[in-house]
């Protein structure tokens, strides 16, 4: 199977700056469905289609009163960014009622959703986790969480990735906050739907990226994608396995140097929840004339509608 893993290209374009919001909601424009109606969710992710946290974010929403299908990779899928299958064949069943496994990538997953399972009614929305780990700074740019809200994106879906960090002093229970972070994506679900009065969910082509600390949050805070690399790659020689070969190893820095202001990574060590606005186009705003994206009051009109979250 053809595979081209690509890197996401996202544009940070909800700057946690301290300036006067705009209360209320957003006002009415053409997109989603009315707000008093349950919404049709595709839930996918990158751990598998079996992973318990899937699961956990399918009963957060339908117990919110969602139409939350599973449409996920049929195993581990982590790491693969934005790739999509251009070639060859998949394989995809219903394994049980809601839930479907795609023999691909998220992205494969998330295309094969839109097209084929929801091919009568497009969704409404996608949400994708809940990650085993955090997806912030810069490993949001190859995660295949994040990588499943770009396939939404590209086929004008608006999207929300959700990951949990991780609590490295806690190894028999390393996601302790899973449930809640589970519940709150329903409830930024449920605000979205609630505020949108019958317009689009988010601005266009866009996706929140939600990172809930492994401790119980103190705030919500919207925030930057950050450039500390607290999570990193080793290359060691590896003679036993073949002259050269090299083993590669997870390395972490939890000490790495956050240059971007109100970054999500600083959230996160703060132990506050991370929201970020995300869009997958590799262009920078302003570089040229023409190009679309989410107007500035847009994205202070989402921050405006999401004000007031209780982690």
């Amino acid at each position: 199977m053809l595979r081209t893993p690509a890197r996401i290209g996202i544009a940070t374009i909800a700057a946690a700056t301290t300036g006067a919001l705009l209360a209320g909601s957003a006002p009415a424009a053409s997109g989603s469905k009315a707000a008093a109606d349950p919404l049709k969710i595709l839930i996918s992710n990158d751990d598998g289609y079996k992973h318990p946290y899937i699961r956990q974010l399918q009963a957060a929403l339908k117990k919110s009163g969602h139409d939350a299908v599973i449409v996920a990779p049929a195993d581990d899928q982590s790491g693969k960014g934005t790739g999509l299958s251009f070639s060859g064949s998949l394989k995809a069943a219903e394994e049980e009622p809601g839930i479907w496994s795609v023999s691909g990538t998220p992205g494969d997953a998330v295309t094969f959703g839109i097209r084929q399972v929801f091919k009568d009614a497009k969704p409404d929305l996608i949400v994708s986790g809940v990650n085993a780990g955090p997806n912030a700074g810069p490993t949001a740019n190859h995660s295949g969480t994040v990588g499943a809200t770009v396939a939404a994106n590209d086929q004008g879906i608006p999207a929300v990735a959700v990951s949990a960090d991780f609590d490295l002093t806690n190894p028999q229970n390393p996601f302790p906050t899973v449930p809640q972070a589970a519940d709150f994506t329903a409830r930024t679900v449920d605000r979205l739907a609630k505020t949108a009065r019958s317009g689009p969910l988010l601005p266009s082509r866009t996706a929140l990226n939600i990172n809930y600390p492994a401790k119980p949050a103190s705030a919500v805070a919207f925030t930057n994608i950050g450039r500390a690399a607290h999570i990193t790659v080793k290359y060691v020689p590896d003679p036993a396995a073949c002259p050269t070969c090299f083993k590669i190893t997870p390395g972490l820095d939890p000490n790495a140097p956050e240059p971007v202001g109100n970054a999500d990574t600083s959230a996160l060590r703060a132990g506050k929840v991370s929201v970020s606005l995300l869009n997958g186009d590799w262009g920078v705003q302003g570089w040229a004339s023409g190009q679309g994206g989410p107007t500035e009051r847009e994205v202070r009109m989402t921050r405006a509608r999401l004000q007031g979250l209780e982690p």
